[in-house]
């Protein structure tokens, strides 16, 4: 691709999910979090946008956001926090350790990153990536409107690497913004009679790994889009 294809990548966002039978959103009040070292006492500001109910738990801070239903706990490092991986050993760690009885499922470190072309077309770039002439599937979308992306899967470091591949809208504050995402999401299963606690303590640590073997994977795309 020539010099006016230039692509930009940005990584929209970070998270840890942890799966569980059941999670009880109504013991994680603002207090018990205060008390258990994983927020600090004025930590929480007035107006951030953070709920505590029965059903739903939302903690918004300037170094990160926690969100727990009965399904899952997400934990999301803030773009600027500068040891992310610390953070997640500290906080998701802790909130493990002290709910032993939950019976955990899985393990997801998911990025999502985003591939811009600076003043490219995106259809032209995903055909390029992705379009297989000689599939009778393809051929069916040959027409210049199509777009394409990808699913990708293998194991990596303890991880089902899921990588999904696809053109989306972002949508702007008086415009609209074309990208190729992509979103890892590195799963692990858990099993609750095998010491799921441990296990996820050391995911966790992995997390500077699979982080950087995703930005890896995006400039390979990037790269692959240059030939």
């Amino acid at each position: 691709m020539g010099e006016e294809d230039e692509m930009r990548r940005d990584l929209a966002t970070s998270a840890v999910v942890v799966v569980a039978n059941f999670f009880n959103p109504s013991v994680v009040n603002h207090l018990w979090l205060v008390r258990n070292g994983l927020l600090g006492e004025d930590e929480l500001q007035p107006n951030s946008g953070s709920m505590f109910t029965d059903a739903l738990v939302q903690v918004l801070t300037a170094r990160f956001a926690l969100l727990v239903t009965p399904e899952q706990l997400q934990f999301m490092p803030a773009p600027t926090e500068p040891e992310p991986e610390r953070l997640i050993v500290e906080k998701v760690g802790r909130l493990v350790e002290i709910l032993p009885h939950t019976p955990f499922r899985a393990l997801g470190l998911n990025f999502t990153w985003q591939v811009k072309p600076e003043t490219g077309d995106l259809r032209r770039l995903t055909r390029q990536l992705f379009y297989k002439e000689e599939t009778p599937l393809y051929r069916e979308f040959s027409s210049d409107d199509a777009n394409f992306g990808a699913y990708l899967s293998r194991d990596f470091g303890g991880f089902r690497l899921k990588l999904d591949i696809r053109p989306i809208t972002v949508p702007r504050q008086e415009s609209v913004e074309y990208a190729l995402q992509m979103l890892f999401n590195y799963h692990a299963d858990l099993d609750p009679n095998a010491a799921p606690t441990e296990r996820i303590h050391l995911l966790l640590r992995r997390w500077r790994e699979v982080s950087e073997e995703a930005r890896r994977l995006v400039d390979v795309l990037i790269e692959g889009a240059g030939q």
